[in-house]
């Protein structure tokens, strides 16, 4: 390093301006660099513009699943990529501008700095070109496919890389009425692949992170200058306007700054891999996104830290986390440690009670442990033998039980009540209503009965075909069905009650009827293979039909909605009418169903280290960054429990209290006298 760029590093101390915390893990970011401007989209498909000193301008939604973006430097247009094959164009508001079909297989994006032009190169080794109005201007033919295209800012030349090791220059023509005519004007190979493809202003440097091979720098025709190696996996590498200075990322998640002769400025470790990277036209700072959601701008001149807004936090002297009020980002209200062993918290399972609030945790110790919201250990029931857990929940109970044993949890008044005198064998289904009706049970899968809270049975009864899922209606009726596909509807005392005998064909999911529904709807069936779900009188009969455009998988009862899902993790909402109330447009992982405080459905699941709460319409209401091993997940209106780890955690839902409820005891052990 020679005497002037020694000097250079020892004056260069960037510091952290803001951090702000994207809805939903982050996708990626583009940088106007004219207008400085941060557009961010996220994996909830959520559009978020943010000023230079982290305050966001708009918001908004993208129709579809996003793939990849681009941004224009003056901030007038805003380009994403969507399934399936979609090109949407944006405004400097993002207001949709256009809504039109792609080239087929779209692989690279890339938006003129003037916001004049579009490209889209694809798999077919073809690029279109598009007017910022999404007409069609162009297109052209490579030896390869285009992976990454860049526009050069002040020349009518676009720059392509190859995903196999090619490098192209591309001179654009104008011909009139906004059409461009294109021509290869050179090719050169590259020794490796290119994570990220980048140009100066004038075009007279050319910047590709090339992985393993560090970072490669060509000239406007092609011709290699030199490479940098930064000691690890080069992810992201740009450089400035004019050249001086060059950003790069790494996969072992650190982050550089270099002079044009490679030598490094100033580097800095970051806690995860930044998955975006972009820098100030000048080279005044950078902004760089990581995948948790976290968007930062550090800023590397005393004169751009001086001009940092007052209304924002002042910057700090090393790169760190900055968190803001407004994030999405959560973390427990409090955790405990509740399980002994690792292979005791992956069997776990839980449940939360909404009616009064309780958190109920059964491990391979076969006691069901109780907590309440805030945190405190309300004891343990006596232990039950048997293998298998199941929890089940009414207001003011909660169930656990194993093949051979049950016992009931009086939440309200703190009591146990273990059922032994039921000599259960091989218990497969439980449903429970306590306060009305007592609960039902299965036994070796043909044999179902009532019994009541004191442990007796009203009836039993052995069905001629073995019961695929169980149900309590209302007025005391049981329904069961069958794995020859027909629905059974047994009256309080036991009996059938007289109806039309039809069989569906499938072995049918069986709900009762959602909170709200009309008068005479019992119970909700679903036919997954034949993809019906139907809505059934007291007697059976079919009172109404909707089609569920896909195979799914199961059938939940949440507050007033009947939700059906897939096992890719789609879901529709029905109301007790048949009427599709809501629908999540994108594929999740599984997890549990919630009613939120304002009645809507809650999806809470894991995905990726993240665990997302939100809604049908993918709105994220909250989120949490779980990097420890994750178990068992359960969800109500006063919030979600999840075992991460060894610890149970608890996540209230955003600005709930939860009120006493008004005829609960004082905690206690229930297992004391």
């Amino acid at each position: 390093m020679s005497q002037t760029d020694a000097s250079a590093a020892a004056r260069m101390q960037p510091s952290l301006a803001w951090t702000v915390v994207t809805d939903a893990p982050l996708k990626g970011l583009g940088l106007m660099r004219e207008a400085g401007r941060i557009v961010v989209w996220d994996e909830a498909d959520g559009l978020a513009l943010f000023d230079a000193f982290g305050e966001r301008i708009w918001a908004s939604r993208a129709p579809g699943p996003i793939v990849a973006g681009a941004v224009s430097d003056d901030g007038s247009l805003v380009a994403l990529l969507g399934e399936p094959r979609r090109l949407w164009l944006f405004g400097p508001e993002l207001e949709l501008i256009a809504d039109r079909e792609a080239v087929a297989d779209p692989l690279g994006l890339a938006v003129d700095p003037h916001g004049r032009y579009v490209a889209v190169s694809s798999r077919m080794a073809q690029t279109h070109l598009y007017t910022r109005f999404g007409r069609k201007s162009g297109e052209f033919e490579t030896l390869q496919p285009l992976a990454h295209v860049a526009f050069v800012p002040s020349e009518p030349r676009l720059i392509g890389a190859a995903g196999h090791g090619s490098l192209f220059g591309i001179e654009l023509i104008p011909a009139g009425r906004g059409r461009l005519d294109a021509e290869v004007a050179w090719r050169e190979s590259l020794l490796s692949n290119v994570g990220r493809l980048a140009v100066t202003g004038d075009g007279g440097t050319i910047v590709a992170s090339c992985f393993i091979h560090g970072v490669q720098r060509f000239d406007a025709d092609g011709r290699a200058e030199g490479s940098y190696h930064l000691g690890g996996t080069a992810i992201l590498a740009l450089p400035d306007y004019v050249g001086r200075t060059i950003a790069a990322a790494t996969q072992e998640g650190e982050l550089f700054l270099l002079n044009r002769a490679g030598n490094v400025r100033w580097k800095t470790a970051l806690p995860r891999p930044a998955i975006a990277l972009d820098l100030d036209a000048l080279g005044r700072w950078l902004v760089y996104g990581q995948a948790t959601g976290e968007v930062s701008r550090i800023d590397l001149e005393e004169s751009r830290r001086r001009a940092v807004s007052p209304s924002r936090p002042a910057a700090r002297s090393a790169v760190g986390p900055s968190p803001i009020s407004s994030s999405p980002m959560r973390e427990p209200a409090w955790t405990l440690p509740v399980a002994e062993s690792d292979e005791r918290a992956e069997t776990a399972v839980l449940a939360v009670l909404d009616d009064p609030p309780r958190i109920g945790l059964m491990t391979s110790a076969d006691r069901l442990e109780l907590f309440s919201t805030d945190g405190k250990r309300l004891g343990k029931t006596p232990p039950i033998k048997g293998v298998g857990r199941l929890l089940r929940t009414a207001p003011g109970w909660i169930a656990a039980a194993t093949d051979r044993e049950l016992l009931l949890f009086d939440a309200r008044r703190n009591g146990v009540r273990k059922l032994d005198d039921l000599n259960l064998v091989q218990l497969t289904h439980l449903e429970i209503r306590p306060d009305d009706f007592g609960l039902a049970a299965v036994q070796e899968r043909d044999r179902v009965g009532r019994a009541t809270i004191a442990g007796r049975w009203i009836w039993r009864r052995e069905m001629d075909s073995g019961i695929e899922e169980l149900a309590l209606a209302p007025d005391g009726l049981t329904a069961v069905t069958t794995d020859d596909g027909r629905l059974i509807l047994l009256d309080p005392a036991g009996t059938p009650v007289p109806g039309p005998s039809a069989a569906f064909g499938e072995p049918l999911a069986v709900v009762s009827a959602p909170e709200g529904s009309p008068a005479d709807l019992a119970v909700v069936t679903l036919a997954r293979q034949r993809q019906v779900l139907r809505g059934h009188d007291r007697t059976g009969r079919v009172l109404w039909e909707s089609p569920v455009p896909w195979i799914s998988w199961r059938l939940d009862r949440v507050g007033a909605s009947a939700v059906v899902s897939a096992p890719d993790g789609r879901a529709i909402a029905f109301d007790g009418t048949g009427h599709a109330c809501s629908s999540t447009r994108d594929a999740a992982p599984p997890g549990c169903w919630a009613e939120a405080p304002d009645g809507v459905v809650l999806r809470v699941g894991r995905r990726g280290p993240h665990l997302i709460c939100d809604d049908l319409a993918g709105r994220v209401r909250w989120r949490a960054l779980c990097e420890s091993p994750r178990g068992p997940l359960a969800a109500g209106r006063s919030g979600v429990a999840a075992l991460l780890g060894r610890d149970l955690a608890w996540f209230p839902h955003p600005n709930l209290a939860t009120p006493a409820h008004p005829g609960a005891a004082e905690p206690r052990d229930p297992y004391l006298p």
